[in-house]
């Protein structure tokens, strides 16, 4: 069996090397098409979506050794990664369990090069519309994934607690919930802006976005999706019209069926879960203040490296600890998490990253406002992309405010996409701009000789 297995595997090796290097955008491309694969298990316990990373990163430094390019960072998300990885990598060793540690702080450098890689590769219009399509193929599949549960469910403390929420397929269904508002905003801001096939497969998507977001039950997911929806407006104004009109249609239909079908629970506990935030009694399984102290408690002790990766867990059970029985797995917090684990370098690092994206935002932002006519014709696609995605990493810093869903590695690998498909945009647009520039030049001196 095994003779036959082997050069079987071989060829599909050679082949897919030859498809790579023929179209170096392909893994991205199937990074996005395979995502609702992506916790399948490899040989080796290792995910397909870190498969599919660890592939990127090898293409894009490929390509970035071809160019001929300096070693030396040159954008602020390549420094950014190259902080991540010294931090993460010092806080392994100096860590009380490398071995654990290692594990998942491999996963994080090889997601935020990843991101790098993403810019590097998708640096033309034709690439990022391609990589688009396949993003929002792959996300809408993976959000439906979860529509056949969550539909029948029941809610206990006045729905703070929720019995047979949705959960697709990840492991729980604030996982889910987050990647649903993610792809939910990104799909927004493509449908509403592109044209032609991108615009129905952006609507597909942004439909069973919303639809697991509902059935997920997550609250933390639903407040970042309710704070890039009001970014979004202000980015892309063209989503406001869409947003104003999905509301009331939800509205009325949800007012309708609780009329209709008075039975049926769903309805009522989506309202309830909502007004839970502020009037629902105590959840007696919410430890979140507990642990958030946990989690300043472990920054406060190592505030520079932090305890190391994924070892927040280990260190909440010592004695020192005052949530020892809670079993908590991070701080309920984005930035406290990666405090406590990865200290200030870490959050160095990340801010490092935002300031990327933040630039990109104003890149593309400055453009579609010095564009006087706003029709979709009108548009550079890339610009979309960039805005889109900025829309989803708005609902990953929301809701990292009340939660840190992100030790799932498909949710986590998606938040990093949307990095690099912002940045990507922004490359994207340079390159565009700086070939303008060079035509003009041409045609002037054509024009003066």
């Amino acid at each position: 069996m095994t003779g036959v297995v082997l050069p079987f595997a071989a060829i599909t090796v050679m082949l897919l090397a030859a498809l790579i290097l023929w179209k170096p955008v392909l893994p991205v491309m199937l990074f996005g098409l395979l995502a609702p694969l992506g916790l399948t298990q490899m040989p080796g316990s290792v995910d397909l979506v870190t498969v599919l990373s660890a592939l990127v990163i090898a293409t894009a430094a490929w390509q970035y050794l071809l160019s001929a390019s300096s070693l030396v960072p040159v954008s602020w998300a390549a420094l950014g990664a190259c902080v991540w990885t010294v931090g993460t990598v010092a806080s392994v060793v100096f860590s009380s369990d490398p071995s654990r540690a290692a594990i998942l702080g491999t996963w994080q450098i090889l997601a935020a090069w990843m991101a790098v890689g993403i810019a590097q590769l998708v640096d033309t219009p034709q690439r990022i519309k391609a990589v688009c399509a396949a993003v929002l193929i792959g996300a809408t599949i993976t959000a439906a994934s979860g529509l056949s549960g969550g539909l029948y469910v029941q809610g206990t403390y006045g729905a703070s607690v929720i019995q047979g929420r949705a959960v697709g397929v990840f492991s729980q269904p604030n996982e889910y919930g987050l990647y649903c508002a993610m792809v939910g905003a990104f799909s927004l801001g493509v449908a509403s802006v592109s044209r032609g096939y991108l615009r129905y497969l952006g609507a597909l998507c942004s439909v069973a976005g919303i639809a697991g977001l509902a059935t997920s039950f997550s609250r933390g997911a639903w407040f970042g999706a309710a704070t890039a929806a009001l970014v979004m407006a202000i980015l892309i104004p063209q989503t406001r019209r869409i947003q104003a009109v999905a509301l009331t249609c939800v509205v009325t239909v949800l007012a309708a069926v609780s009329v209709i079908v008075p039975y049926w629970q769903l309805p009522g506990l989506l309202a309830s879960r909502i007004l839970s935030v502020f009037t629902a009694e105590a959840n007696p399984y919410d430890n979140r203040p507990a642990l958030v102290a946990e989690g300043l408690r472990q920054w406060a002790e190592r505030p520079i490296l932090g305890v190391g990766p994924n070892m927040y867990p280990e260190e909440s059970r010592t004695l020192l600890s005052q949530t020892r029985t809670l079993e908590g797995q991070h701080a309920h917090n984005l930035i406290i998490t990666i405090g406590a684990e990865q200290g200030l370098i870490g959050v160095l690092a990340l801010t490092l990253f935002i300031v990327a994206v933040v630039s990109a935002t104003r890149t593309a932002r400055r453009l579609i406002t010095g564009i006087h006519s706003t029709t979709p014709s009108t548009i550079p696609m890339a610009a979309a992309v960039t805005l889109s995605s900025v829309g989803a990493l708005v609902v990953i810093l929301a809701a990292g405010l009340v939660d840190y869903p992100l030790r799932n590695a498909l949710t986590r690998s998606t938040a990093w996409l949307f990095v690099g498909l912002a940045l990507a945009g922004q490359r994207c647009l340079d390159n565009t701009s700086r070939a303008s520039s060079l035509q003009r030049g041409t045609d002037e001196h054509v024009i003066t000789s």
